[in-house]
């Protein structure tokens, strides 16, 4: 996308605004607003997270700096999310990072399946050298990368059937993210993959357009799948971290004292959505209890691991080599 297009403003997007905006209650406009805006529902650790950076940068500024939070989906999905960003039409977001590839192609070495281990190895390279990295390459699409929230270990869910071997998924429809690597991937396991927008999938499911998808737990409750999906299946093939996006336009009306608080509130909120992210799958686990847990033997991951393999040399091509060896070297994976 060129500069010169990212400034035009859809029309629909800028009347649902001055719609959400008219509709509000009148309160004390802080000098500088972030509007923020994701697709996921007002339960999930995102939203929290930013409920509580808006509370702590109008408690620090003193009602100087604050957000006004679109959930939801109501100005649009993931990859309208990032596009807006670069619209100027809204100042900050979480995505899932598969998206985020399409603006920035060192985004695709996070799809690599089975890449990490457990969330702790997760942290250490998201917020180390590699994943500063990655962020900093957004800046010349327009976006400024704050961080890694957490969206969570990946997990294989379907409608009508326990899996429990890549043999098991032969030919059923599944939804994957809008990411040449995930259709890749469920390819080579055996499914038959098509990409849709995220807040599309609800309705898809429900009208069986697809019979599997795959998503953290916590996402998949928090979104309501378990009424038309009936099994979770725990291959953890990838995990999915929601950057966190902002506005360099919005950045750059800050002072220098507002952006210090600014970005230490960026910090505090992480810190707590991780925390809430560690908890919710546990939490959203027991309350669905008509949902059917499947829980895969390590040769059962490993039949999983070896069909997804060459994998790794597309990611390659599309994150680039050099990136792609230093991160198996950080994960072990080498």
């Amino acid at each position: 996308m060129s500069l010169h297009t990212s400034r035009i403003a859809p029309a629909f997007l800028s009347a649902a605004l001055v719609c959400a905006i008219t509709a509000a209650p009148a309160l004390a406009e802080p000098e500088v607003l972030f509007r923020a805006a994701h697709a996921s529902a007002t339960t999930s650790t995102g939203h929290k997270a930013l409920e509580l950076l808006d509370k702590e940068l109008r408690e620090k500024t003193e009602g100087r700096v604050g957000l006004e939070i679109f959930p939801s989906a109501q100005l649009g999905g993931e990859r309208e999310a990032v596009e807006n960003i670069q619209f100027g039409n809204i100042d900050l977001t979480f995505v899932s990072s598969a998206p985020v590839a399409a603006f920035s192609p060192a985004f695709f070495a996070f799809d690599i399946p089975f890449l990490f281990d457990n969330r702790q190895q997760a942290y250490e390279v998201l917020d180390g050298e590699i994943g500063k990295e990655i962020l900093a390459g957004l800046d010349s699409s327009g976006i400024v990368g704050l961080g890694y929230w957490e969206n969570g270990f990946r997990q294989l869910t379907t409608a009508s059937k326990e899996v429990h071997s890549p043999e098991d998924l032969a030919g059923v429809k599944m939804r994957t993210m809008e990411n040449e690597v995930h259709i890749a991937t469920w390819r080579e396991i055996g499914a038959n993959p098509a990409p849709l927008a995220f807040n599309e999938l609800f309705t898809a499911l429900q009208q069986g357009t697809f019979d599997a998808q795959e998503g953290p737990i916590n996402l998949f409750y928090d979104m309501k799948f378990n009424e038309v999906q009936n099994y979770i299946v725990k291959t953890n093939h990838i995990y999915s971290p929601w950057p966190l996006l902002a506005s360099p336009e919005k950045l750059s009306a800050l002072s220098d004292e507002d952006r210090a608080i600014f970005d230490q509130a960026v910090i505090n909120a992480t810190a707590y959505q991780r925390q809430l992210a560690a908890e919710a799958d546990d939490t959203a686990e027991a309350a669905m209890t008509t949902v059917t847990f499947v829980e895969l033997e390590p040769a059962q991951k490993e039949a999983f691991a070896a069909k997804v393999a060459p994998i790794v040399d597309l990611v390659r091509q599309k994150a680039g080599a050099e990136l792609v060896d230093r991160l198996l070297a950080a994960t072990g994976k080498n």
